[in-house]
């Protein structure tokens, strides 16, 4: 085959590269003849759960095979009671021509319906009076009255379930067609070769903790899988690997490229030996993927990235993989390019606006929970890593033609977890610090585990996430005056009529990152100006840029008066790496992200960080686990421990004019 080009500079649809995948496929077939999909096996019906018909299945036998008692009573000829009323009644004799049987019984030879206990009365001599005239087959289940030998059961390509074995096995059907089970080989591609002496282990890792994954997923729609040790980055090898693969009777190839090299070796094998179908496919998380068709095989090439491989075989892989198995009842590839009415999926208010990427199938990952009467969906931040992927309580898909979604708007979602997730899943708006990760944590160890989902936002948002009734609580941390007062007249003027609870998190201590040892010897903000340090900072409306500004004003300072007070920074982890790194002297921030690097910490000021909690939300079994776990002493020391940390106030309902305190 000639090579084609190496120069991909447009990306595929998702639903046109599955399209063209299937097409792809039939070509290659059509081509030699041969029919590479999975063909009939026999299977014992009673293993028979899960698979797939291969041909229709036809009932052998009557079910029932004779008369049944439909109800528990008397059974007897019908014509031997036409005449029968209360006044009247018809006399019978039990065992000669009334027999009293229960449901399921056979019915004794000659007799076409039962009566009930109310129609019949008994003398206690052996007589039966009938009261009532009996129709024929009147609570009696027919013989083949549920399924008639001859009847065609269930269709080809009909996936069994228990209750369809239960029928078959009553049918006299011991043994069935089914397609034989789809057999994907899987492997990752390592960049670079997995060698000790090229970081191979690290590389290799991250392979190890995604192979499995994916393996699990691809059981999970009744794949049989065969995985292979991670390959190096060398088209031959893969080669190799393929080959052996089909001549185990793969009937699908999956490879995860770690790198620029791996993908380039799988590449330029396709080029030379196969057919590239979609060189890039537009998905996010999930890019760079790509299809390929190897000897009439389909080849899935995706990033080996936790999030992003288990978003690319959810979108595209399994869609294939279910129809070359013959289940489209279960595939969603419908669902995946957006079919508002697809199976699967719930309704959800989201908690913040969702963006569109003209060109990509966007699968935003969306934590859920149940908010007062609502269920509440909160945008998570897309990560390529484990944890974002083990976050992950489902997933909302824009497509590549879609718009954005608006916060407060409605959002279908198919859901990753149970249902009763929704119930565990306690919503935090605002606030980013190792105080929430401390919480978290104690909340998943607690016997009725509580997940703490937290949304960054700033304060002002963080309350209106309250209002709109989009989290169960909200971490603010703002001054109201330079005296020690916190968070009460913030909420007064962003809520005023709003009834809410301030529960302490902790007091933490704010002042400046420097380095290990303090060569400078710092000890106040006015040690910036006297000795010209350079100085990070955080961005405008952070707390920590706030208790900033507010020591300068305190010593008389302007911001002119620091060298590098415009250069911003997100996170109090990138204040510590910018000191560590000699990119600044020093930097507002807290003790934990100092510590954690390394370096030292001058503490100037306390802030106060509440938990605001709405009255309405404080009987919630998830607030309640949270007020209960601030309390216990073993958490308090837990947070302490972190440095930089006041636990007087922690789990107290605070008043106003409750200071910071010595």
């Amino acid at each position: 085959m000639a090579p084609q080009s190496n120069i991909y500079t447009q990306t595929v649809p998702l639903g046109d590269a599955l399209d063209k995948l299937l097409g792809a496929l039939d070509t290659a077939r059509a081509a030699d003849g041969q029919n590479r999909l999975p063909q009939p096996v026999s299977c014992p019906t009673q293993a028979a759960d899960g698979r797939v018909l291969s041909e229709f299945v036809i009932a052998a036998a009557d079910v029932p095979p004779s008369p049944l008692a439909a109800a528990k009573g008397y059974a007897l000829r019908a014509a031997d009671t036409y005449t029968a009323d209360s006044n009247n009644p018809a006399l019978l004799q039990a065992g000669k021509n009334c027999f009293a049987v229960r449901p399921g019984e056979i019915l004794p030879p000659g007799c076409d319906a039962v009566a009930l206990p109310v129609h019949a009365a008994v003398d206690g001599k052996g007589g039966v009076s009938i009261t009532a005239p009996m129709l024929p087959w009147l609570h009696v289940r027919r013989a083949g009255a549920d399924m008639a030998a001859g009847e065609t059961l269930f269709p080809r390509n009909h996936t069994l379930r228990p209750a369809d074995m239960g029928a078959l096995l009553a049918a006299g059907i011991t043994e069935v067609q089914v397609w034989d089970r789809l057999q994907l080989h899987l492997a990752a591609v390592a960049d670079p070769a997995p060698t000790p002496e090229k970081n191979g282990p690290a590389v290799t890792a991250a392979a190890d903790g995604i192979i499995p994954a994916l393996a699990a997923l691809a059981q999970d729609i009744d794949c049989h899988v065969q995985t292979a040790p991670c390959l190096p980055a060398d088209a031959g090898v893969v080669r190799d690997f393929l080959q052996s693969a089909l001549k185990a009777g793969a009937h699908a190839l999956l490879l995860c490229a770690t790198g620029d090299d791996a993908l380039t070796a799988v590449r330029d094998l396709m080029e030379r030996e196969g057919r590239i179908v979609a060189p890039d496919i537009g998905l996010l998380p999930g890019a760079p993927a790509m299809t390929a068709v190897y000897e009439g095989r389909p080849v899935f090439c995706l990033p080996c990235s936790p999030a992003g491989s288990l978003t690319a075989f959810d979108a595209l892989v399994a869609p294939a993989l279910l129809l070359m198995s013959r289940r489209p009842g279960l595939c969603y590839a419908k669902t995946l390019a957006g079919d508002a009415d697809a199976a699967g999926k719930l309704t959800a208010e989201l908690a913040a606006s969702l963006p569109a990427h003209p060109g990509l199938d966007v699968f935003a990952p969306l934590a859920l929970a149940r908010v007062a009467e609502k269920t509440i969906a909160m945008p998570l931040r897309m990560g390529e890593g484990h944890k974002s992927a083990v976050r992950t309580q489902a997933l909302a898909h824009i497509t590549a033609s879609g718009k954005g979604i608006a916060l407060g708007s409605t959002v279908r979602a198919r859901p990753l977890r149970p249902a009763d997730s929704l119930y565990n899943t306690l919503f935090c708006a605002g606030g980013d610090d190792v105080a929430l990760d401390l919480l978290a944590d104690g909340l998943l160890r607690l016997p009725h585990a509580v997940h703490l989902v937290c949304a960054g936002a700033d304060a002002a948002d963080a309350v209106q996430a309250l209002k709109n009734r989009h989290c169960h609580m909200a971490v603010l941390h703002m001054a109201d005056d330079d005296k020690g007062g916190f968070n009460f007249a913030f909420v007064q003027q962003h809520w005023p009529e709003g009834k809410i609870a301030l529960i302490n998190l902790v007091i933490r201590q704010v002042g400046l990152v420097v380095p290990a040892g303090n060569p400078r010897g710092l000890k106040s903000v006015a040690d910036i100006k006297n000795m010209k340090l350079r100085c990070v900072n955080r961005q405008a409306g952070s707390s920590t840029r706030m208790q900033f500004d507010a020591l300068l004003r305190h010593a008389g300072m302007t911001p002119q008066d620091v060298p590098g007070y415009e250069n911003e920074v997100e996170s109090q982890l990138a204040v510590a790496a910018a000191v560590l790194t000699g990119k600044a002297d020093c930097g507002p921030g807290v003790a934990a992200a100092a510590r954690a690097v390394g370096l030292d910490f001058i503490p100037l000021a306390g802030e106060r960080w509440d938990l605001a909690v709405p009255e309405a939300f404080r009987e919630d079994p998830r607030v309640v686990s949270v007020e209960s776990l601030l309390q216990k002493p073993e958490f308090k020391k837990r947070l302490e421990a972190l440095g930089g940390y006041n636990t007087r106030l922690t789990g107290q309902k605070l008043e106003l004019g409750v200071r910071l305190g010595a």
